[in-house]
């Protein structure tokens, strides 16, 4: 089914003036578990056809990845597990050529975790930790890049701003993605407490977001996926 034509303008996401547009979910539709309200409204951004493409790509297969990190008991992320997995299974495919992909992914995917004892005491994502250290023997550790955190993280960033403000995120201002443990973020989590605004689409997303008065741009967030784990982000202006 064709996607919407939202007609010429800027796209959020690389700020070029396109002739056609699309909506962009800026928490992508498939990410939303199961025990979602029926009638919460999602968040949507116009998108260029490029960067739509491009971000559909990669919000699919950090959900193959990350979906496989998630807790299968909690109903934040238990339907979230079960998308991620069946996204591996050459049975639940569309056609041949799905299965195929799906094989695949699920080859590349094991083919690059670590097991057990190669498994590093470091680099874990916070949040996304063991969830049964009593059996380390038989742990696996899903490597998701670094980059792909940060890009999912500054979408959000960019989809807050435009759906809340109608602003672009652009130069001279920035977006710095940050991955914090629970020890170090007391000073961020004070500010956000003090000054932030909570926009949720719970069980999903939650963000908090603190602007400052000064240029209404300059902000800091805190992003809560599924209640599993938080990406954190800033935007402030360079000299």
């Amino acid at each position: 089914m064709p996607k919407e034509n939202l007609g010429p303008g800027r796209c959020v996401h690389c700020l070029k003036e396109v002739e056609e547009r699309e909506p962009d979910h800026v928490f992508p539709k498939s990410w939303y578990p199961d025990s979602t309200p029926p009638d919460l409204e999602k968040w949507q951004m116009p998108s260029c056809k490029l960067c739509n493409r491009d971000y559909g790509k990669l919000e699919e297969d950090f959900l193959s990845k990350v979906g496989l990190c998630l807790d299968p008991h909690d109903t934040a992320s238990a339907s979230i597990v079960q998308k991620a997995l069946r996204s591996l299974k050459p049975a639940a495919a569309r056609n041949p050529r799905d299965a195929q992909h799906r094989l695949g992914r699920g080859k590349r995917i094991l083919a690059q975790a670590l097991q057990g004892h190669q498994i590093p005491d470091h680099g874990v994502f916070p949040g996304l930790g063991d969830r049964w250290p009593e059996i380390p023997g038989e742990r696996t550790a899903i490597l998701i890049p670094k980059k792909t955190f940060e890009r999912i993280t500054e979408k959000i960033v960019r989809g807050i701003f435009f759906v809340e403000d109608g602003i672009f995120i652009e130069p001279p201002y920035t977006i710095d993605c940050y991955a914090l443990p629970e020890e170090g973020i007391t000073p961020w989590t004070a500010a956000l407490g003090r000054w932030g605004k909570v926009y949720a689409r719970e069980p999903g997303i939650v963000v908090r977001r603190a602007v400052a008065h000064e240029d209404g741009v300059s902000s800091l967030f805190e992003i809560t996926f599924w209640k599993q784990f938080k990406t954190y982000a800033s935007v402030s202006k360079q000299a």
